[in-house]
């Protein structure tokens, strides 16, 4: 039975484990800034309230002021604001700039007789009140010095109109 008892006993003997190394921990850095970072987004102007075109940008008046016939050719006198640009459409009008008389800037047209001709009249006024500056508005604005602000720039027709002239006929 001693032989049995023995067997069964267990005998503890201190054994020397090795530690592993430490492990570093690792702390996240808090980088606090000292100053306010730099913008890299240029803010634009703000965008207006109401259209900045709607007095600069009036689509001029044309008119027949007469008509007249010389040597069987008709012609038509035009007026429109002075300042304000004109342009003929067919290759069938002639016209003449007449200069401005009694404040209305004069053309003398002929053409055709019982002929309808186009011209092209624009307020330069509308192109001149937006600036394109891309420093202060997005791409397809433009910076109305007037109200601090941008607004679309005005297409190329805006401002303009296109008045049919009728020569008429002579005798």
């Amino acid at each position: 039975m001693t032989f049995l008892l023995s067997g069964c006993i267990t005998v503890f003997e201190p054994v020397d484990t090795p530690t592993p190394p430490p492990t570093p921990i690792f702390t996240s850095t808090v980088y606090v800034p000292t100053s306010e970072p730099t913008q890299t987004e240029i803010p634009f102007a703000p965008a207006c309230g109401s259209d900045p075109l709607t007095e600069a940008c009036s689509t001029p008046t044309v008119g027949a002021l007469s008509r007249s016939c010389i040597k069987k050719v008709p012609y038509i006198l035009l007026g429109i604001p002075p300042g304000s640009t004109f342009e003929t459409l067919d290759p069938g009008l002639t016209c003449k700039d007449e200069k401005v008389r009694g404040g209305v800037q004069q053309y003398s047209c002929s053409g055709q007789q019982l002929y309808s001709y186009r011209v092209k009249v624009c307020n330069p006024g509308c192109a001149a009140a937006l600036t394109a500056d891309e420093l202060k508005c997005p791409p397809g604005d433009g910076f109305s010095e007037s109200g601090a602000c941008c607004w679309p720039l005005p297409s190329q027709d805006d401002g303009c109109v296109t008045y049919k002239v009728d020569v008429g006929g002579c005798p």
